[in-house]
């Protein structure tokens, strides 16, 4: 089954470890493989002490109809009432080799961040993301055009 793995951090890139927290990984509807029903039981992860986490998740490549997770973050404050939560709007699929949960959650495109590169950026490109045709590293590079293009 394939991995999933990430760090949960605040925006000071603390850990929340003293919070309690825990990841809440529920599929859009239920799915069907070739020989199982898979329901939309959620899937909690407790993040380690240094903010990591790793899940098992079905590949959502393999399943019928194409389902995506939504992703729910909770943590508890002093009282011990859970009162944080983030629901992020993202849908992550999860391929059959899994990966790292930045690579594989479709977050709308940065439009403060450009790729500089004479390639495209690498697949999926995210509507909205921008790519200047240029080599970073010598602005004398011939094969420079500096078009800026947008995905959309």
């Amino acid at each position: 089954m394939p991995t999933v793995t990430g760090t949960l951090r605040d925006f000071k890139l603390d850990t929340l470890n003293s919070l309690s927290p825990r990841i809440i990984f529920t599929a859009s509807e239920a799915a069907v493989t070739t020989n199982a029903i898979l329901s939309t039981r959620p899937i909690v992860v407790i993040p380690n002490a240094a903010g990591g986490f790793t899940v098992e998740l079905q590949s959502t490549e393999s399943v019928q109809p194409l389902v995506f997770y939504r992703i729910r973050v909770e943590w508890l404050e002093s009282d011990g009432g859970y009162v944080g939560v983030d629901f992020l709007d993202w849908p992550l699929f999860v391929p059959a080799e899994g990966g790292s949960i930045g690579d594989l959650v479709r977050t709308p495109a940065n439009p403060a961040q450009v790729w500089v590169s004479l390639t495209p950026p690498p697949s999926p490109v995210t509507p909205g993301t921008w790519w200047l045709e240029s080599n970073p590293y010598d602005p004398d590079d011939p094969r420079n055009t500096n078009y800026l293009y947008e995905w959309d």
